[in-house]
């Protein structure tokens, strides 16, 4: 069990933070070799960012969207996002 349970409900990049601090420990704290895991946790806070952002503008509450329908919203975005699946 996290030391914060509400973790993954606050913060919707934990996961790749993780990464990110795994790959640090695996590799004596060298920020070179894990600058793809920095580079995709960005990209993950600035994505959210944006979210958050858009349902404030909105007037939509929470501002971060519920557990339950993150996967949702990122699938959305994916498939709108030129590219996208």
């Amino acid at each position: 069990m996290p030391a914060n349970p509400d973790a993954e409900k606050n913060n919707p990049c934990l996961r790749e933070q993780d990464l990110v601090h795994k790959c640090l420990n695996k590799n004596n704290y060298d920020n070179g070799l894990c600058e793809l895991y920095f580079s995709n946790y960005k990209n993950c806070k600035d994505f959210w960012y944006r979210v958050q952002r858009e349902r404030r503008a909105k007037g939509l509450y929470p501002y971060l969207p519920d557990l339950a329908d993150r996967a949702r919203i990122k699938q959305e975005y994916m498939s709108t996002k030129p590219g996208g699946a």
